[in-house]
């Protein structure tokens, strides 16, 4: 939906003046119009809420891996978003200086927002991978509540990295609910 640098939101008309000068039948109209555009200005927003996307808070928890540890700091969060329409949802995700541990194994995850849970594996890409290991993957749901994150070859994730992993990624997929 575009959007106009032109305000909703306008002053009350002074409707008892509109009588005085132009009578009750033009001053229904006005009031009719005036209560019309507020009606529509409430909805719009609404829509805007609803269907814009909206930030995943932060939580360690969030992020996981199948073998190892991957750890994300709060500042390495810089975007994790989706938006949800009907059981559709996209999610787009940035996080940069991530640290992994020894012994990683090839899956990095990630948990889907609002404890939802995918309806089928869904694959997508690419996976945007800078820092210690410069490479592309994908990004599959595995039909679990879970993102799961490889490399393209599906070798193992970099082990014992401080502060330089960063991983960009979007997909989108079904739900459940």
């Amino acid at each position: 939906m575009a959007r106009s640098n032109i305000p909703l939101d306008f002053p009350t008309p002074d409707f008892a003046r509109i009588r005085e000068e132009s009578g009750t039948v033009t001053e229904r109209s006005i009031r009719s119009l005036y209560l019309s555009s507020l009606d529509t200005r409430r909805r719009l927003q609404r829509l805007q809420k609803e269907l814009g996307w909206q930030s995943v808070d932060f939580l360690a928890g969030n992020f996981t891996a199948n073998t190892g540890t991957w750890t994300v700091a709060s500042a390495d969060q810089k975007l994790y978003e989706y938006t949800k329409v009907g059981r559709i949802v996209q999610l787009s995700f940035f996080l940069e200086d991530t640290t992994t541990g020894s012994g990683m194994g090839n899956q990095l995850q990630i948990a889907l927002p609002l404890g939802l849970t995918a309806t089928a594996a869904t694959y997508t890409g690419p996976l945007i991978v800078k820092g210690a290991a410069t490479t592309e993957g994908y990004v599959t749901t595995g039909g679990t509540s879970l993102l799961h994150l490889y490399r393209t070859d599906h070798s193992d994730w970099p082990s014992s990295v401080t502060d330089n992993l960063d991983i960009r990624g979007y997909i989108a997929l079904q739900v459940a609910q």
